[in-house]
């Protein structure tokens, strides 16, 4: 059944908060355990995710069809976009706060505000990189707990946005770190050179990773599903979407990228061209997941939607309020 209720703000909606969380999530990480001391430097992408949660929150506020009242959000128990919410705004919060502490750096107008918070940026980058491990993780989830949606409702389908997240948040910090609000020092260029030499190896292995996870999942649904995730899997694979999966997923937004990381080095291709294509595939792979909400037909319900009124049917049209012409 393909009656498409799930519209493409969403599928943006689940990029960004992917890709911010991402974003976050190596940050803390690298700020943490590889190069400790020199939070600055992430300044600049973790503007970045900000810039994406606000986008990505605008998308999903407008997607719910009454935006004044999104608050109620919260106050449903059992929605799942509550906790999604939640953890956009915990992130975001301490996101801002550690950007704060170091927009000083660029604009002294603020910097009584920084030296006071600087103290505790890493302290900030650790929970918003805590919570933006929750986002990427929640972007599969909310979707792989719609059973009804057979292409959606698999284990494979969260592992896949989190390493396609975690990929893509090596691709915008390899093309921001060290940028502005961060003071351009020998010391911050050493650090963000070593930073991206990690980064080029780990995206390379979740580049790997992400290929295998996709096809598998892709290729066991044509092959073994039920009805419906099989017809949709097949479309993937020979049908109408094969294009997109086969040349742009696969093809532009894995292989090229890793075969620029492998043999690029320090070249335009390797640090700039792959890591845009990363970003390509990543919101591809959101677009075409998003769009495959192919279900089970409920009884008579096909019957029913062909029974509708078409939107240019006479009565529709001539119809005004109040006007009884019965």
């Amino acid at each position: 059944m393909k009656h498409h209720y799930w519209e493409p703000p969403i599928a943006l909606y689940l990029f960004l908060g992917g890709l911010a969380g991402g974003i976050l999530f190596l940050a803390a990480i690298f700020n943490s355990f590889v190069v400790p001391g020199y939070a600055e430097v992430f300044a600049l992408p973790v503007l970045v995710s900000l810039v994406c949660v606000a986008i990505g929150c605008v998308f999903l506020v407008v997607d719910l069809g009454q935006p004044g009242v999104f608050w109620r959000v919260w106050t449903t128990s059992k929605s799942i976009i509550k906790w999604g919410a939640t953890f956009l705004v915990i992130a975001a919060v301490f996101a801002l706060l550690f950007l704060l502490a170091f927009i000083g750096d660029a604009w002294p107008i603020f910097a009584g505000l920084s030296g006071l918070l600087k103290p505790a940026a890493d302290f900030f980058l650790i929970v918003a990189g805590f919570f933006g491990l929750c986002i990427m993780m929640y972007t599969g989830i909310m979707l792989s707990t719609l059973k009804a949606h057979a292409f959606w409702a698999t284990p494979a389908l969260p592992v896949l946005f989190t390493i396609s997240a975690i990929s893509t948040g090596c691709a915008a910090i390899v093309l921001s770190i060290g940028g502005w609000p961060a003071a351009m020092t020998l010391e911050s260029l050493v650090v963000s050179e070593i930073v991206l030499e990690i980064l080029h190896v780990v995206d390379i292995v979740l580049v790997v990773a992400e290929l295998i996870v996709l096809l598998t999942m892709v290729l066991s649904f044509a092959g073994a599903g039920n009805e419906t995730a099989k017809a949709a899997a097949r479309r993937w694979v020979k049908g109408s979407y094969a294009g997109l999966f086969w040349v742009g997923m696969v093809g532009l937004g894995l292989v090229v990228p890793l075969v620029m990381y492998i043999g690029g080095g320090h070249s335009a291709a390797a640090t700039l061209v792959a890591p845009i294509l990363v970003l390509c595939g990543g919101c591809l792979l959101r677009f075409m997941v998003v769009n495959t909400d192919d279900r089970a037909e409920i009884p008579g319900e096909n019957r029913y939607y062909n029974r509708l009124a078409k939107n240019d049917a006479e009565f529709i049209t001539k119809w005004t309020y109040g006007d009884n012409q019965f």
